[in-house]
Formats: C-alpha cells, structure tokens, sequence
C-alpha cells in the first residue's frame, strides 16, 4: 500500500512537471509569460479604477496597488486551476485506455502544476511588502490555510467539470463564462462593503469570495478565520459538498470515458 502511494506521488510530481514544461513550450519567452500576463493584466485594472473611475489610491489604511494584488493573485491561482483542468481528460485521451492507470491523477496534476507559479508570485509580493513595511507579518502565517482552501474548492470543481467535459463538450464554453462572472461578482477589485447592505450581499458568502478576503485578512488585516464564524461554516459545507460530488460524480462516469472518446 505505501509502495502504490509512493508510486502515485512521484508520477503526479512527473506530470506536474510536464504539464508546467508543457504550457510555455514553444514560446518566446517560457515559463517568464507567468508573470507577465498577471502584471499585466493587474497593472491594466488598476489604471482603469484609480485614472478611470478613480476610486480613491487607498483602502483604509493600505494603498490600492497592494489591495488589488493580492486579490488577483489569489483570483489568478484559482483561473488557472479551473480554466486548465476542464479539458484534462480530453487532452490525455491516449490514458483512458489505460485500464491500471489512476485517471484521477490527471485531475489532480493541474492543481499542482499551478502551485509553483503562484507560491513564487506571492513571495515576491510579500517580500516587497516587508521592505516597504506594509502588511500584518504575523498574520502571514495564515497563508497556508486559505491556499489550502482554495486547492480543495478548486479539486472539486475540476473533478466534475472535466469529466463533464467527456460527455458534453459545451461545459469548457458553460465553465469560460462562469468565470467571467465570478471574476466581477467576486471582490477582486471592488470593496465588499459596496453590496454588503445590499441585495447582493449573498455573493460575500460565496467559496471564492471567501478566499480572495481570506488572502486580504492574512496580508493586511490581522484577522484570524476563526473570527469569521458564519462565512468559515458556508464556505467548508460548500466546498466538502462541490469535492465530494465531483469525486462521485467522476468515478461513476469514468468507466464511459473510453467508450465516448
């Protein structure tokens, strides 16, 4: 039994490794588009809100640039999951044949590949917050937990939509205008006190919301989870629900994998 788990983790390091050796293969500039892109896109959102619809340079007590950062960094971590893993079954379509081999693996393999890339960009960012003396250091160690947190509502996610994917191939359109509206429902660069007393407060108590303000908590706001009772319970009964569904969902359609590819 460790020896099959031992086998499993060094093939899914492998695969990792390939998908992320995969992704900016032919590229001018490699693995470097990983930064580039979320810079950029970042850099353009902030000059559309501070020059375009100048919402003021700062949110309380921090400056916007560094508001809005972490808000994107932790929405790019979770695109990245979610817009690479719905095709993982079709793009390794030459596996499913393979009757020994752990499909469940390759679900796995996009959560992990889009690790290093997010762990570098948030060191980088964290450490240009400590020389500038910006952020609750202690609070940092928090991190991990919402990290966590968004690796398991990203999992399950990918476990239904890319074996939904096999059988309905709308889903990657269905899944791409989703997101679209995630990334503006979701308070990325808006301050959730804008809906908060609103008709739309529901959507502060959504998974996603509740990691982007999570990352927010631990950089800037020295507030602990367990001071977030009500959003903590939602977001894990949520959350639990999405991975167990999807798991399920996966493992009951995965014997017609073959037979529809």
């Amino acid at each position: 039994m460790q020896q099959k788990l031992y086998s499993q983790i060094q093939l899914l390091i492998e695969m990792s490794k390939m998908d992320i050796r995969k992704r900016y293969l032919g590229t001018l500039l490699g693995s470097a588009w990983a930064i580039i892109s979320p810079f950029a896109t970042t850099a353009l959102i902030y000059i559309v809100m501070i020059y375009g619809l100048k919402t003021g340079s700062r949110v309380g007590q921090i400056s916007y640039v560094y508001w809005l950062i972490s808000g994107m960094l932790a929405w790019f971590f979770v695109l990245e999951i979610l817009s690479t893993g719905i095709n993982t079954i079709i793009e390794n379509s030459h596996l499913v044949t393979k009757i020994r081999f752990p499909l469940h693996l390759l679900v796995i393999v996009k959560v992990v590949a889009a690790m290093p890339i997010h762990i570098l960009l948030m060191l980088i960012f964290m450490l240009l917050m400590a020389v500038q003396g910006v952020g609750s250091f202690t609070y940092w160690l928090q991190l991990p937990y919402y990290f966590l947190c968004a690796v398991i509502l990203t999992l399950g996610i990918n476990y239904l939509t890319s074996s939904a994917q096999v059988f309905i191939r709308d889903i990657g359109s269905i899944m791409g205008v989703v997101l679209q509206a995630l990334f503006w429902a979701t308070p990325i660069f808006w301050k959730s006190d804008l809906i908060a007393n609103s008709h739309f407060a529901f959507l502060l108590y959504s998974p996603f919301a509740y990691v982007i303000t999570g990352y927010r908590d631990s950089l800037f706001d020295a507030l602990p989870f367990w001071q977030r009772p009500v959003e903590t319970i939602v977001f894990w009964i949520t959350t639990l629900f999405i991975l167990l569904f999807g798991m399920v969902f996966f493992e009951r359609v995965r014997p017609h994998f073959a037979d529809v590819l």
